[in-house]
């Protein structure tokens, strides 16, 4: 099914740039996406995510920003950050047990991060009050596991007990509103797949982090 998602936004983002190279009938130019010939606009703006991240509710906060070709096509880069503290239920690693909670094996333990990378997408019908954005984001990014109650004496208690990196992909399928000519607000759902993930103390894995997302968002530039 997730395979599926994905050959359609694909397929589809296919048809909607495909259009977007200008021919002039000489058979001696390469055509290029980045050219004079094309209309090149900046943009940018700010998401929310509302997601589920090891089973419990998280909000993900995020800002982009790049190039529209032809105002169709989005090319730019983005980053994201987990804005609030999602917790579950855990172990700590062995080697890491504080004397004070030496016969606390289970814990409650938090998860923090984010991701950035390559923003690509295209937008379909621009001009329409009404139409669909189908945004893409390829990068890479950083998982930490905290116990904010590890240390007990002091008044810094939280100690990051493992990390990891990973890879992500993560497409979208938008509802875009013109508000203005330059203001518009898209609403819709995402699904961020993630691969690589190292936490085996405690046992995080890449499907505990990897899931569907609905998203908003709010975009500025010359449309």
């Amino acid at each position: 099914m997730k395979q599926l998602i994905t050959a359609i936004l694909c397929s589809t983002l296919f048809g909607a740039t495909a259009q977007q190279y200008i021919d002039t009938n000489d058979p001696r130019e390469i055509k290029s996406l980045l050219s004079k010939e094309n209309d090149l606009n900046g943009f940018g703006g700010a998401d929310i995510k509302i997601t589920d991240l090891m089973t419990e509710r998280a909000m993900i906060l995020g800002c982009y920003g790049g190039v529209l070709v032809n105002r169709r096509f989005m090319l730019g880069v983005a980053g994201y950050g987990i804005a609030t503290n999602p917790e579950f239920t855990g172990r700590l690693p062995q080697g890491l047990i504080p004397d004070t909670v030496a016969s606390q094996l289970s814990r409650k333990l938090t998860i923090n991060g984010g991701y950035a990378g390559l923003m690509l997408g295209g937008i379909i019908l621009t001009k329409e009050l009404v139409h669909l954005s189908i945004p893409i984001i390829i990068g890479a990014g950083e998982i930490q596991i905290t116990d904010e109650d590890f240390f007990q004496n002091g008044s810094d208690t939280d100690y990051t007990l493992e990390s990891s990196t990973f890879f992500t992909v993560e497409p979208a399928v938008q509802l875009e509103f013109n508000i203005t000519p330059s203001f518009r607000i898209a609403a819709g759902a995402s699904y961020r797949w993630i691969q690589g993930l190292e936490l085996p103390d405690p046992l995080v894995e890449d499907g505990d982090i990897a899931n569907w997302s609905g998203t908003l968002s709010l975009r500025f530039g010359r449309f």
